[in-house]
């Protein structure tokens, strides 16, 4: 079975997406109207196939081009986190130990199973409701599109920088990695134009999809030249993407020039602000977090980078993820805060380093531990590395080398806890299984599923409880794949 088969009972955690939303990981209030144009971001394409192609009425302007980066941008922030369930934050944390949904006793869809979603049959897996999978292809397109109109329409003209170019080649790169690190082997990559018919493809295996984004970040390097910030975007993308190959050389060669302050974060359309993640009200909740989950899980909620909070019960405390959701009164993570301007990031000169940490430590330098404990001693209070307020110096004394056998485990803790709820989890455990030959039962939760009941969220644990984990560590994409792309033939494997 694929994809979501790891939780008991064969679906994984995400029975319910269309009835709750994630309290951490909300709905995104971003956009109201797009200036200078009658047009709504819905209207520029059909939010229900990543194959559709754009009006050219639209776009063939200078300013429908940039309107239509815009536009890419709203989306790629939808599929990055703000979709409800159907977004990458959410589903890498699902799927590994970051997150645990919960069970509200009674509803239809838990009862009914009928969240179901992979076929048992590995050369035809079928994700039936495409999750995140429609939501990044979607944004994809829209980058790609947004990228040829800047191109056509754009080139030369005021107000539209060339850099713009860059930005829209390393968002297509992102896209890919994403799909990359959260599905099997043998996802399409169709092409649709702005202008002229769409392209199928057939499925590209993983690295195929890694070594395409790695070229779109070269891509992006060059036509951003102009901004700093779009080309360190492009690198950090970049040495993710190689990384993620096992090319550890060149991974560190990507990022080594990028500030450990930098960071991108997603404007919004309207302001030239930030979007956000409002987290929605305490009822809305669906997600959780347990220490240890599935007995080989990380314990989150001691160390201070992940926002772990812990709510009081009459039966019991619940940790609930609250990142997202700081006190600004008390700089604290409180997940009943409604906190509406947390910015998304994409990529920042924190990660840059954990990339060269990584990287040092596999090609056998020392230097790994210098880097880390360097970011313990530096990205806190305000420093704009810091993934959250509030660190302190002494909450986050330096590390002591562990020896040989367990350098690896301590260093990519240190990433887990640096990167948390920020869609790295489930590329860095397919890293440790496919690269590090790490055996996957060690890594993703096994053994008995354990759902206790939290009221008044729910009046007992779902029919899962008491079953044992599945053994799929890898998403399959939607179904309609099959019945819109006639070169898709399902998933060439669904190893690590």
């Amino acid at each position: 079975m694929l994809g979501l088969s790891r939780i008991g009972i064969s679906c994984r955690r995400l029975r319910r997406c269309g009835r709750r939303s994630l309290h951490a990981l909300g709905y995104l209030v971003a956009i109201a109207s797009l200036s200078g144009t009658a047009c709504a971001p819905s209207s520029l394409i059909d939010v229900e196939s990543p194959s559709t192609v754009v009006d050219p009425s639209q776009a063939q302007t200078a300013k429908g081009a940039s309107q239509l980066r815009l536009t890419a941008l709203y989306t790629v922030v939808g599929a990055l986190g703000s979709n409800k369930i159907r977004s990458v934050i959410p589903m890498s944390g699902l799927l590994t130990d970051e997150l645990q949904d919960v069970v509200f006793g009674g509803d239809a869809l838990v009862s009914g199973d009928d969240r179901q979603v992979i076929s048992p049959t590995i050369g035809d897996g079928k994700n039936v409701d495409g999750y995140a999978y429609d939501v990044i292809q979607i944004a994809r397109v829209d980058v790609r599109q947004a990228l040829q109109a800047l191109q056509l329409y754009g080139n030369n003209v005021s107000g539209v920088p060339r850099a713009w170019q860059g930005e829209m080649y390393a968002m297509q790169g992102y896209t890919v990695v994403w799909l990359a690190e959260l599905f099997c082997s043998g996802v399409p990559l169709s092409q649709s134009a702005l202008i002229g018919s769409q392209v199928p493809t057939r499925g590209l295996t993983t690295e195929e999809l890694l070594r395409t984004a790695v070229a779109l970040f070269d891509s992006a390097v060059v036509a951003g030249a102009d901004s700093a910030q779009y080309v360190n975007l492009a690198l950090v993308g970049k040495g993710r993407a190689l990384l993620d190959l096992g090319e550890f050389a060149a991974a560190d060669s990507a990022v080594r020039n990028v500030p450990t302050d930098f960071v991108y974060a997603l404007p919004t359309p309207n302001s030239g602000n930030t979007f956000s993640l409002p987290t929605g009200d305490v009822p809305g909740v669906s997600v959780r977090v347990q220490d240890r989950e599935g007995s080989n899980g990380l314990v989150w909620s001691t160390d201070p980078r992940t926002g772990v909070a812990t709510e009081e019960s009459s039966t019991g405390d619940m940790l609930r993820p609250a990142k997202y959701n700081m006190n600004p009164s008390t700089n604290l993570p409180d997940p009943d805060t409604w906190r509406p301007n947390v910015p998304i990031r994409v990529a920042d000169g924190l990660e840059a380093r954990l990339i060269q940490a990584e990287a040092q430590l596999a090609l056998g330098s020392a230097n790994w531990l210098t880097i880390l404990n360097t970011l313990r001693s530096t990205c806190i209070g305000t420093a704009a590395c810091a993934p959250i307020i509030g660190l302190t110096a002494s909450s986050l004394p330096p590390l002591a080398d562990p020896g040989p056998a367990t350098r690896l485990d301590t260093l990519m803790k240190e990433r887990a806890m640096w990167l948390y709820l920020t869609g790295h989890r489930e590329g860095d455990l397919r890293r440790m299984a496919h690269v590090y030959g790490r055996d996957p039962e060690t890594l993703w939760p096994t053994g008995t599923f354990l759902e206790p009941g939290f009221p008044s969220l729910n009046d007992e644990p779902g029919p899962q409880n008491g079953t044992l984990y599945g053994s799929d560590v890898v998403y399959a994409p939607d179904i309609n794949e099959h019945a819109r792309n006639p070169n898709y033939r399902g998933c060439y494997d669904t190893n690590p």
